[in-house]
């Protein structure tokens, strides 16, 4: 067989929009937001888009198959949103109904024909795809190779103390059949692709600890690309939870500039929906069983000293010295609320 090349012929020319960020990092509210603009269809959640970056990146997946792979999919799937194969029906799900304004309109698709004609609305109107991806940043260089100009790649990033019941939670029950993170074989134990570099750190590690670690290590990498990225000119906004859920219309207007896109009146459903502006940072809605969800009538500094409370009972502390040099590095890039509460630790 000869030496072909797979290639993507006669591809789409609409935006794809990643949103990516950490497990319980906010992408919800952000998502919501950029789904609610003109031209941008709801979002989806798929680790396809995933797969395909880390398996490229360890040289399991050809540079051409890689990318070939994930223009298919993006266009295959904007397709199937314009005709109605796209509709989740689960009522409470972050891509579901509820959750998705102006949803209800794509059950007028399920009647439509298909054809071609669909493709060129796609690429005319330039309808944005949609797509929430978690942790893909640091192995996001081939989804630049694959989309060029089509991309907008938007990074959330949230402070470390309000990650980590999350990110605890997901590293406890990590074993679980239905934990779909891509993982490796390392000595008979299941390593999440992410911490491939310090394995048998992470297989001798508590739970606290491999939150700890992860938080610190994946910030590590992001800043590190986000600094990268700077220095180029590909497309990359990076919005801080805390920011977004204070001020949404200082975000709104980011997010507007970046994608040049407007504002919709599904926006002020949105901003109702996820409670926003708020004046309590994490007082939000649920979007898993995982999520991160304080009372509002809490202060800022009740809830944090009790997640500090928590970690400190359960993790090492060389595990806490590392995740609070990382909490210092965030501090002095995204400045919040929560920025203050660095006496709330134990000397």
């Amino acid at each position: 067989m000869m030496n072909l090349e797979f290639k993507r012929h006669n591809a789409f020319t609409n935006d794809v929009i990643i949103v990516d960020g950490f497990w319980g990092g906010g992408k919800s509210v952000v998502t919501s937001i950029v789904g609610s603009l003109d031209g941008v269809e709801k979002k989806k959640v798929d680790g396809i888009y995933e797969y395909l970056c880390i398996a490229h990146s360890v040289g399991k997946v050809s540079d051409d198959m890689a990318k070939t792979l994930l223009r298919i999919y993006a266009d295959h799937t904007q397709y199937n949103n314009l005709i109605g194969r796209e509709v989740n029906l689960r009522w409470s799900d972050d891509t579901g109904l509820q959750n998705n304004p102006g949803s209800l309109s794509y059950f007028g698709r399920l009647f439509h024909k298909g054809g071609d004609s669909v493709i060129e609305v796609i690429n005319s109107k330039n309808l944005a795809l949609l797509i929430a991806s978690h942790g893909l940043l640091s192995v996001s260089n081939l989804l630049f190779e694959a989309y060029g100009s089509r991309l907008k790649l938007i990074e959330v990033v949230r402070h470390p103390v309000h990650l980590f019941h999350n990110v605890h939670e997901y590293t406890a029950s990590f074993e679980r059949a239905r934990e779909f993170t891509l993982s490796f074989d390392h000595k008979g134990a299941k390593i999440p692709w992410f911490a491939a570099t310090w394995a048998d750190e992470f297989v001798e590690s508590s739970v606290a600890d491999r939150a700890l670690l992860s938080i610190s290590r994946i910030q590590k990498s992001v800043i590190d690309l986000i600094d990268s990225l700077a220095k180029s000119d590909k497309p990359l906004l990076v919005l801080a939870f805390e920011q977004a859920v204070i001020d949404p219309t200082a975000t709104i207007g980011a997010l507007d500039a970046f994608l040049d896109r407007t504002s919709t009146k599904r926006t002020k459903r949105v901003l109702k929906q996820q409670s926003l502006p708020r004046t309590q940072i994490s007082a939000g809605k649920s979007t898993s069983s995982f999520s991160f969800v304080s009372k509002s009538s809490s202060t800022e500094e009740e809830i944090y000293s009790q997640i500090v409370k928590s970690i400190e009972s359960l993790a090492s502390k060389k595990a806490i010295q590392e995740f609070r040099e990382a909490i210092k590095n965030y501090n002095a890039r995204w400045a919040s609320p929560l920025t203050e509460l660095e006496s709330l630790w134990s000397k």
